[in-house]
């Protein structure tokens, strides 16, 4: 599972270099298509490791829709959790405009992000998992 949470991590840092990258060039016609990332959200990425069975194991069932909305509320309860803690130790490394925010730790325009995060992690967990037998 280290291993699974080391790999999960970089690519966590990875996609919110790209998603950074893509936001500016969109929004601000930047194309020097640079993006920023705290090194704490290697640990919070990692995570998915350790949560993302748990949750995939029980709805492996349900219909596509209903498990990407699943995911999509378990990425937020992450981000929420992580936000709270982080601000307890007076650290802000995201900080979410009020309006479409809760209490600016999560920011609900994201949900369409995080829902297809989701679908994406139950593709390449698998990959994952075999990447990380071999290393």
């Amino acid at each position: 599972m280290l291993k699974q949470f080391i790999i999960f991590g970089f690519c966590g840092l990875l996609g919110e270099v790209v998603f950074g990258a893509l936001k500016n060039l969109l929004l601000n016609r930047s194309y020097e298509l640079r993006g920023e990332v705290s090194i704490w959200m290697f640990p919070i990425y990692g995570l998915i490791a350790f949560i993302f069975p748990l949750i995939a194991f029980r709805i492996g069932g349900f219909p596509w829709f209903v498990r990407g909305i699943i995911y999509m509320l378990a990425f937020f309860v992450v981000e929420y959790v992580c936000g709270l803690v982080l601000s307890k130790l007076r650290i802000s490394i995201w900080n979410y405009p009020a309006k479409y925010s809760i209490n600016g730790l999560v920011y609900l325009p994201y949900a369409p992000i995080w829902f297809l995060a989701g679908l994406g992690v139950e593709r390449i967990y698998p990959i994952i998992v075999s990447i990380s037998r071999g290393i």
